[in-house]
């Protein structure tokens, strides 16, 4: 078992979440204004209309996920161990090293996030979030088969997030 000392323990960035509620109320509101037309000069096809409600819809529920996640996240949202990696957004268990097979990064929209391959045997008995598993399919559609853990919303950079991961992982493994 792995000692406090030794945990990396990662919070909550308030002020990136507040500038992600700021951003998706700000595409909340255009998608409105395009989809409904509310600008007078602008006259959207069917098409643009039907994808302006989309955007309503998913940008909305951006919009509350980090507004939920600045209210109620307290203490470390990500914690890297000698035993495993736990991330609250997607699971309430650790995820021990022993079960991931493997650590990859995915790039989407300009956006890297971690893709945490686990053993399927091991994956079915986690707790996943409602969140992890809605988008579980759709992830693993677009080429990242695996948990994601994005930085995302927290007080460290991408990089920093893969090199502390990567060096328990390999750690883990008897790697260098």
């Amino acid at each position: 078992m792995a000692h406090a000392s030794d945990a990396i323990e990662i919070e909550g960035s308030p002020s990136k979440l507040l500038m992600l509620c700021g951003i998706g109320i700000l595409m909340t509101a255009v998608s409105v204004a395009v989809a409904v037309p509310l600008l007078p000069d602008l006259q959207p096809g069917l098409f643009v209309q039907a994808l302006c409600y989309v955007g309503v819809v998913f940008f909305a529920l951006c919009t509350v996920v980090a507004f939920w996640r600045l209210m109620t996240t307290r203490g470390p949202v990500v914690t890297i161990t000698a035993d495993g990696i736990r991330d609250t957004r997607i699971a309430s268990d650790i995820i021990p090293w022993r079960a991931v097979q493997g650590l990859s990064t995915w790039e989407y929209s300009g956006q890297k996030i971690m893709v945490v391959k686990v053993d399927p045997a091991v994956e079915r008995g986690l707790h996943l979030s409602a969140m992890a598993s809605l988008t579980r399919s759709a992830n693993t559609a677009l080429g990242a088969d695996g948990l994601c853990i994005t930085a995302q919303g927290l007080k460290i950079e991408y990089p920093e997030l893969f090199a502390a991961s990567t060096a328990r992982f390999n750690a883990s493994k008897g790697g260098a």
